[in-house]
């Protein structure tokens, strides 16, 4: 039976209980039997105190040591009793040795005791309950290393994938790898560059930059910031030449950035170098015309020489006058100058020394002014230069029949009439009339000559030498005597048929004669092959065609053996042989020349001089047949008198 008091378990049999004397009940309202007296027996009983008591000195123990209280599983005992049942009683001798020692003194105290700590626990446990409930956990588990060695693997794959992805996908990343030396981005290549010039280390900051630069290039990209520190590390290390070329790439690709071109004009411009100065003035120019800066016309204008000037009332224009053109330098500099030509300044230029005449015509003028290698701005202009042509001239004579010869007068244009510089050319002859071979007209009347169709034909010629329109008139003179006729290819001389008689033929009748040396005839071409034969006469030429030697000039003079056409012959006067031909009564023109007659087909006679000193004339009769000239000569001596004649062939 179980003491209620005390717990002590006395037989059943016992009323009183002998450990605290407390009157047993047997209708204790407690189970006897089963797994529940088992709890209740006596010996379980001393075992939950002696372990509750074990415990309690060992909270103590801790607590006199410092440390922290273990919590321990324990199931509570709950007594219903209150506080009565446990009257005060004072601490015995005995029970402070108890204290002192850790050992019990009485049963009655150890009792009291482990009822407290038994409250204690019970309030330990509920706090416990409560800090489960909370998601709390008090328990010690065992280490699953498996576990362990999983989350440090995973911590050192992901630590790796992190430290990948700064490196390779952040710019920092980037920086950091291109410090390091090893392969980076462009941009993260010209950032450490930059820092490394900063610092001072030039060549450090070169090699980065050199490297983004090929990357950019490989790529097809263009950092004009970054180019433009490289050239300023080229120029840091004195890598001139080198800076000097980079500029220019910059500037060619990116031409709408300035800072290449001051760079390169500042490298030119610090060299002391006359051609690079010029450079620099090439470079200022094509600086603002691709950027449009204006500081570059104005530092340009400062170098370089001023443009040449032209005179106001001279400046590129049309004119209707010719010109002598007067350029001047006004810092006294020399002038170079070319005239429809594409050949640089002033290297393909003429030096100016004075005027230049610019006569009538189009004139693509360009000059330059120069001091030393500095060369100013090309001038350009174009004049043109249109003289005024004359009107065309007048006649008094109405065009018409009329049976006796008639007298002309010839009048400049209306708006010519009061014009001094007007002059009239005219012919009678069938030809057109020109300044070199034509008669002037002097303001006396003009005889026309006989015949059934005869034509005035008249231009004006002004100062400037040029022509107006040409007037033609017609007009039938039914008059006698008639003009003769030309001279025909029908008359020959002696019979013989120019470009058909043999040599053999020819020798046959006149002789071998002495072949000499000759020079080639033009007209003949230069593969043509000829021979020259002289006689006591004259000489004869002959030509080889198709394996025949063929006359092509005879040459005679007085006593050869020949005889002219119309019974004319050498030793006759000048008149006579005209007088023999056609002849149209034009007057001589003022260079010596007087045309007998002009046909239509082209064949003429004229008289001309010979020589300069217009001592020695000769009569010429042409003949024009199958794009064929045929020639007739009368050479006369200073008196007129007939001298030698001359007959050939020209093709």
């Amino acid at each position: 039976m179980l003491c209620p008091r005390c717990g002590y378990y006395s037989d059943k049999e016992e009323s009183v209980c002998p450990e605290c004397g407390e009157i047993l009940n047997a209708d204790t309202g407690l189970p006897e039997e089963g797994a529940e007296s088992i709890r209740q027996g006596k010996k379980a009983r001393a075992a939950i105190l002696d372990a509750a008591e074990k415990q309690i000195m060992e909270n103590r123990r801790r607590r006199r040591s410092g440390a922290s209280r273990a919590t321990v599983e324990m199931p509570a005992i709950h007594d219903e009793r209150g506080d009565e049942d446990f009257p005060d009683y004072t601490v015995s001798e005995e029970e402070a040795e108890y204290e002192e020692n850790g050992e019990p003194a009485t049963f009655e105290r150890r009792r009291r005791t482990v009822y407290d700590e038994n409250a204690a626990m019970e309030e330990q446990a509920k706090a416990y309950s409560e800090w489960i409930g909370k998601g709390g956990q008090q328990r010690i588990r065992m280490i699953n290393w498996m576990k362990v060695y999983l989350i440090v693997f995973l911590i050192i794959v992901f630590a790796m994938a992190g430290t990948w992805f700064f490196l390779k996908k952040t710019d920092a990343g980037q920086r950091l790898m291109a410090r390091m030396g090893k392969e980076a981005t462009s941009s993260a290549l010209w950032a450490v560059g930059e820092e490394l010039m900063n610092t001072g280390d030039m060549e450090g900051a070169i090699v980065n930059f050199e490297k983004a630069r090929e990357q950019d290039k490989a790529e097809e990209h263009v950092d004009v910031d970054g180019l433009l520190m490289l050239g300023n590390a080229y120029e840091a290390v004195e890598r001139i030449d080198d800076a000097a070329k980079l500029y220019e790439e910059i500037y060619t690709s990116t031409p709408s950035r300035t800072e290449a071109y001051v760079n390169h004009i500042r490298i030119l411009m610090n060299s002391g170098n006359g051609k690079d100065q010029k450079k620099a003035g090439d470079l200022m120019k094509l600086a603002y015309e691709q950027t449009g800066e204006s500081s570059f016309e104005t530092q340009r204008s400062d170098l370089l020489p001023a443009p040449p000037q032209i005179r106001k009332d001279q400046v590129a224009a049309y004119y209707d006058r010719k010109i002598y053109l007067e350029i001047s330098s006004t810092q006294g500099y020399d002038i170079y100058y070319n005239i429809n030509s594409e050949a640089p300044l002033p290297e393909g230029g003429i030096k100016y020394t004075g005027p230049i005449f610019l006569d009538e015509g189009i004139w693509d003028l360009k000059y330059v002014a120069v001091n030393g290698d500095l060369v100013s701005d090309v001038v350009k202009g174009t004049w043109k230069i249109i003289l005024p042509s004359p009107q065309t001239p007048r006649c008094n004579l109405a065009p018409g029949a009329y049976k006796n010869r008639q007298k002309v007068k010839l009048f400049p244009g209306k708006e010519n009439e009061n014009d001094d510089d007007i002059q009239i050319y005219y012919t009678v002859d069938g030809s057109m009339p020109t300044i070199a071979e034509s008669p002037l007209y002097k303001n006396e009347p003009i005889l026309l000559p006989s015949g059934h169709s005869v034509t005035i034909r008249a231009m004006a010629v002004n100062s400037y030498s040029k022509a107006s329109n040409i007037l033609e008139v017609s007009f039938k003179i039914e008059a006698k005597p008639y003009p003769l006729t030309a001279w025909d290819i029908k008359e020959t001389i002696s019979g013989l048929e120019m470009n058909k008689t043999t040599m053999p033929e020819f020798q046959k009748e006149y002789g071998a004669g002495t072949q000499v040396p000759m020079e080639p005839i033009p007209e003949f071409g230069k593969d043509a092959e000829c021979r020259k034969y002289e006689y006591p006469w004259g000489y004869a030429v002959m030509n080889l065609v198709k394996r025949n030697w063929v006359l092509v000039e005879l040459y005679f003079r007085e006593g050869s053996p020949f005889k002219a056409p119309r019974e004319t012959a050498v030793g006759d006067p000048m008149d006579y042989v005209v007088g023999k031909f056609r002849d149209m009564g034009q007057l001589e023109s003022e260079s010596g020349i007087r045309s007998l007659y002009h046909l239509d087909s082209g064949s003429d006679g004229k008289i001309m001089y010979t020589d300069d000193t217009k001592t020695e004339r000769k009569i010429q009769y042409r003949i024009r047949l199958d794009q064929h000239w045929y020639h007739l000569e009368y050479h006369t001596d200073s008196r007129g008198t007939v001298t030698a004649i001359d007959w050939k062939y020209l093709p």
